[in-house]
């Protein structure tokens, strides 16, 4: 006689980590500035890499730079914009990667990461003016679970909620994050995706923010013609073409206004490693950390100020501002 017990796998659980909503944050608004001018401002925040390694000791490590994206909120607050513009890779998502192996340290990250990022969405809209229109951009981190799901589990790729065919799909960054319940949009695609900033006028192009391919901006300026903000490249630069058209000259500006992720190598990178015990070896990144204003006026002009973030520091139209 001979018996067989079977153990099924599926008995367990799921074999990769669930991930579920974010924890819920209750945003409040600052009361609406009164204003007379058409004048208005857009707050840039670019790639803040939110994201962890997890230790045996539970601990988690993370990627971004608390200070840095404290640093932006302070800003936000002062400069009381109709806009936030987040230029994408708001999410590292590690743990999804097909491009970096995936140690164990990266392990049930996911969802201490989409907590974090919803909570600083959240920060975002206490911090500015009610109405403000808050918007994010999703860049080629952020699209790492769905690219992992479609090659790895198809058949959860589209999935919504039972009978609730208009919803978001549950492994959506928009039903992830609660976006919905934030008023923020997201503008998926990459790297397709692109928002319209100002309108330009006969000085400058209109300006468009992308999270962006290229890894300098003066190709960006070259090649597009128009003018840009990207992220991606973790670099504040910052570079004029003046091109000579049938109709007149016409000028661009593409520009990046770095980073709000730690530079030391605790981001997962093509410079980057880790000791044996999986911690990640000090090095500096050649990355800057920073955010910017763009001012935007009734025909359509538009300037910009990029605001450098150093150790926890920044000075923005004479203020300093410390995390």
């Amino acid at each position: 006689m001979a018996g067989v017990q079977l153990s099924p796998h599926w008995a367990e659980g799921p074999q990769w980590p669930v991930v579920q909503q974010a924890a819920p944050v209750k945003a409040q608004p600052r009361p609406a500035p009164k204003t007379t001018s058409a004048e208005h401002c857009i707050v840039i925040a670019p790639d803040p890499q939110i994201g962890y390694r997890r230790y045996e000791n539970g601990d988690l490590d993370p990627f971004h730079d608390d200070r840095a994206i404290a640093l932006t909120l302070q800003i936000i607050r002062d400069a009381k914009p109709a806009r936030i513009i987040n230029l994408g890779d708001s999410f590292d998502a590690p743990e999804w990667s097909s491009k970096f192996l995936v140690a164990p340290e990266f392990v049930m990250t996911t969802q201490p990461a989409l907590d974090r990022l919803h909570r600083y969405l959240a920060e975002q809209q206490t911090e500015a003016p009610a109405g403000t229109r808050i918007e994010l951009l999703e860049g080629n981190h952020d699209a790492r679970l769905g690219v992992a799901v479609t090659k790895n589990a198809m058949a959860a790729m589209r999935l919504r909620q039972a009978n609730a065919p208009e919803s978001w799909p549950v492994l959506s960054m928009q039903h992830l994050l609660r976006l919905d319940d934030l008023g923020v949009t997201y503008h998926d695609g990459y790297p397709a995706g692109r928002v319209k900033l100002a309108a330009g006028s006969d000085r400058i192009t209109p300006l468009y923010a992308i999270h962006g391919e290229r890894l300098t901006v003066s190709a960006v300026a070259k090649n597009e013609r128009q003018s840009y903000v990207q992220g991606h490249i973790h670099r504040i630069q910052d570079h004029y073409e003046t091109f000579e058209l049938e109709g007149g000259p016409i000028t661009v500006n593409a520009w990046s206004c770095g980073c709000l992720c730690r530079t030391d190598g605790a981001v997962p990178s093509v410079r980057g490693g880790a000791d044996v015990r999986g911690r990640p070896i000090q090095r500096q990144e050649a990355w800057q950390q920073g955010c910017a204003v763009v001012t935007v006026q009734a025909d359509g002009t538009w300037a910009k100020e990029i605001i450098h973030i150093a150790n926890g520091r920044a000075i923005w139209r004479g203020k300093e501002y410390v995390a």
